[in-house]
């Protein structure tokens, strides 16, 4: 509910703060003090656009706030919670302010907020009925929620809300894939071939370099052979080669050791230096033997290395690269193969959800048939008991043919949104001879109020939003029919927060709670006063109301008996 507004530097409002109560709150005073005023800042508590022009003259500013209770309104909370408000003892602080300079601020709770957050709370806290005001029967989108929550189909409404979403996420991904199929169907040949190119090479890990060292053996096989040969000849075999002049030296030595057994050492040393030079000599040999003169394996190397080097140009700079691509080739070919699996799934799958949609859909519109009749006879009576007794009221379903729909209702093809198959919409004619015509286009504020007011009454333990202001509500109307408007704004009130703006003494005789607004002249300057009456004072409000200029005692008299009437409805 709300508990207080404050109000400054707003229109002819200087500084102003009101204290609320529960139930039925009436605003009364002479026409232009102000009263539309007071609801129309409370539009900007509600997220409606601002005006510089809404500014006091002579003022740079203009700040609007609200204090909520919103201990009994769970999604408020939840809502509060995702944005990172915190909230305490079940209130929030709503601060609008706006600037001359076009600097204008939201706040919940101290924290900045956007227009469009605030609206979404606006639209949860408070619903605002008034000829220029937000009024949510102007909507036809708006006229399947009265129905729904009439008609307690809202668990459908909102299970064909998921189900169509999760329908069209399914869809975008289904046409994301076939957009897709015809790259995805040239990557999978692309990579088959690359596939196919890096297995016949039968590359092994290292293999060129082996062959780069084969091809310089074979390249210089000639010099080879040669420098290996003389090696040879001088080591061993040729006419005063190392051997044999060792062979010498071992002698003499020989002979100096007989002389000299001291030089026995330099005899085994000679012996192993000879023994190795032998070695090594007939190392050099067999190497010799082994030098390959063969110009077809140098063709068939050359041939090779080209083709590891063009690999090398399309896959990587080394064989371990190029098979390490082609490990990932299986796995994008196994991921590219899933794509057509997941596509079979989804085919499977949207399939499955259609045909849960047709039922959901099919089953909401039938339901919302079946309650609009009762509605529809249920407003009529309650708008005959507000004295408009030749009114129609009729809710006309569309449902918009789709020949490529899935959803077959009554033998045709509908097209589907997300809250439902066919489009609500309410019809009206308060008169005989007068056409049955969209709600929405009605001109008379009165008439609109009244229509509100008979659906919340009817749906009086239905609708959460915690507080409704009816502005104009008893446009055209007086004597009974006035007396039965009170009576169901009385009964309304019983479940929520009611304010209303009214003209009738009959009205504002319900009140739990009366607040006179006046215009004032303080300091050269028009100033709106409002004022909770009690006691003598309400009573005199009520005879002003009832009686005009001249009040009588017997105007009071039937004052306080309205006041006691009303304080017995229940």
């Amino acid at each position: 509910m709300l508990k207080e507004l404050r109000i400054k530097n707003y229109a002819i409002i200087d500084e102003l703060n009101i204290d609320f109560k529960a139930g039925l709150n009436i605003l009364t005073g002479e026409t232009g003090a102000g009263k539309s005023i007071i609801v129309e800042s409370l539009g900007l508590i509600l997220g409606e656009r601002a005006s510089d022009e809404s500014i006091r003259s002579g003022e740079d500013s203009a700040s609007v706030e609200a204090v909520f209770d919103i201990s009994q309104i769970k999604k408020i909370r939840e809502f509060l919670a995702k944005s990172g408000i915190e909230t305490e003892d079940d209130e929030i602080i709503i601060k609008r302010q706006v600037s001359r300079s076009g600097k204008n601020r939201s706040y919940i709770n101290g924290n900045a907020i956007n227009l469009s957050g605030l609206k979404d709370i606006g639209n949860m806290l408070v619903d605002v009925h008034g000829q220029h005001e937000h009024q949510t029967l102007l909507y036809p989108e708006n006229h399947s929620i009265v129905l729904d929550s009439f008609g307690n189909t809202f668990h459908l409404r909102e299970k064909c809300k998921d189900s169509y979403s999760n329908l069209q996420n399914l869809q975008s991904e289904m046409n994301e894939l076939i957009n897709k199929e015809r790259e995805r169907a040239q990557r999978i040949d692309l990579l088959n071939f690359q596939k196919e190119e890096i297995d016949t090479a039968e590359l092994n890990t290292g293999e060129d370099e082996e062959l780069k060292r084969e091809k310089n053996l074979l390249q210089n096989a000639e010099r080879l052979h040669r420098y290996a040969t003389e090696s040879y000849d001088i080591l061993y075999s040729s006419e005063g080669s190392v051997t044999e002049k060792l062979n010498t030296v071992i002698t003499a030595i020989s002979e100096l050791s007989r002389i000299d057994s001291s030089a026995e050492k330099f005899l085994s040393d000679g012996r192993e230096v000879l023994f190795q030079i032998e070695d090594l000599a007939g190392r050099i040999r067999d190497y010799t033997g082994k030098i390959e003169f063969n110009p077809n394996r140098l063709s068939e190397i050359d041939d090779r290395l080209a083709e590891i080097a063009a690999l090398k140009r399309k896959y990587g700079t080394g064989i371990e690269d190029i098979l390490n691509y082609r490990k990932k080739i299986d796995e994008e070919l196994s991921i590219l193969s899933n794509s057509q699996e997941r596509m079979d799934g989804l085919s499977a799958e949207i399939e499955r959800l259609k045909k849960d949609l047709e039922n959901i859909a099919t089953g909401l519109a039938s339901e919302r048939e079946k309650a609009a009749d009762r509605f529809e006879s249920m407003i009529e009576k309650e708008l005959k008991e507000l004295k408009m007794e030749k009114v129609r009221f009729k809710i006309d379903f569309y449902y918009e043919e789709d020949d490529a729909g899935f959803i077959k209702y009554k033998g045709k093809a509908v097209r589907l949104f997300p809250e439902g198959i066919g489009k609500i919409e309410f019809f009206f004619s308060p008169n005989i001879g007068e056409d049955l015509k969209p709600l929405s286009t009605i001109a008379s504020g009165g008439e609109l109020s009244r229509v509100m007011l008979s659906i919340k009454n009817i749906l009086t333990n239905k609708d959460s939003i915690p507080v409704l202001i009816f502005d104009e509500v008893d446009a055209g109307i007086g004597g009974g029919v006035a007396e039965v408007v009170g009576e169901k704004l009385k009964k309304v009130s019983k479940n929520r927060q009611v304010f209303c703006i009214t003209h009738l003494p009959q009205i504002a005789s319900r009140a739990d709670a009366h607040f006179q607004i006046t215009k004032k002249a303080f300091s050269g300057r028009t100033i709106t006063v409002v004022k909770e009456l009690l006691g003598e004072d309400r009573v005199e409000e009520i005879a002003r109301m009832a009686g005009g200029k001249v009040i009588t005692d017997t105007v009071r008299r039937h004052a306080e008996e309205m006041i006691m009437k009303g304080g017995e409805i229940n």
